[in-house]
């Protein structure tokens, strides 16, 4: 898998955090529009008519933002980065699915963090939920790699012995999913600094995250 093709499937799979975070949090729109503009890239890294109809819902979504029907544009949008996402990848975005997966978990954390630094009227509950699912998540992936569903195949790692490489992502999976943790405790501090704590372990969990999913992914 080549680094386009990961940001692509990475900041489509962002967009179900964008959908809960919008309805548990209820964020001003400015954080959408943050987060919406970021989640665009994917129409300059795979110009596709599925990209270009998921921008197409995107936009749509922004601009229905105050009305009901804003939730069928978002979930259009998604829908239609997941059809570009496998006619990308294929078979392979199957395999490659949990893994990504976490790393948009964290990143979306990080970025409801910082929006509370800059609104901090809005509820904690979304940061809260998304760490524990990024935690969840991790175990998963660690057990996953431990009982080899995804077992080493690539000549990239072909000077590392597989039992390391094992041990290696399953280390960074567990630091990811006890970081996510410490984030989601962080957020039950009462003050505005136990945000600013939980978000900057988000930081750390999303670099965590990264090695592991990188790692996993390129060896198989």
């Amino acid at each position: 898998m080549q680094l386009s093709e990961f940001t692509f499937v990475f900041l489509t799979l962002c967009i179900p955090f964008l959908i809960y975070i919008v309805y548990s949090t209820s964020p001003k729109k400015g954080f959408s529009i943050l987060f919406v503009s970021i989640i665009g890239i994917n129409g300059f890294i795979n110009q596709d008519n599925f990209s270009l109809l998921g921008l197409f819902f995107l936009a749509f979504y922004l601009y229905s933002f105050e009305k009901k029907e804003r939730k069928y544009f978002v979930f259009m949008s998604m829908v239609s980065f997941l059809l570009a996402s496998f006619n990308l990848l294929g078979q392979n975005l199957l395999s490659s699915l949990l893994p990504i997966l976490l790393v948009s978990s964290v990143f979306s954390s990080m970025m409801i963090g910082h929006w509370f630094l800059v609104d901090p009227t809005i509820e904690k509950i979304g940061m809260k939920n998304i760490s524990k699912f990024s935690s969840g998540l991790s175990i998963l992936l660690a057990f996953l790699v431990f009982i080899n569903i995804y077992e080493s195949s690539s000549m990239f790692f072909s000077s590392v012995s597989e039992n390391l490489l094992k041990n290696v992502v399953i280390f960074l999976y567990l630091s990811s999913a006890l970081l996510s943790f410490g984030s989601l405790k962080s957020l039950q501090e009462k003050s505005y600094t136990g945000v600013m704590a939980s978000t900057g372990l988000s930081y750390l969990a999303l670099i965590v995250s990264l090695g592991a999913s990188g790692t996993l992914i390129l060896s198989v």
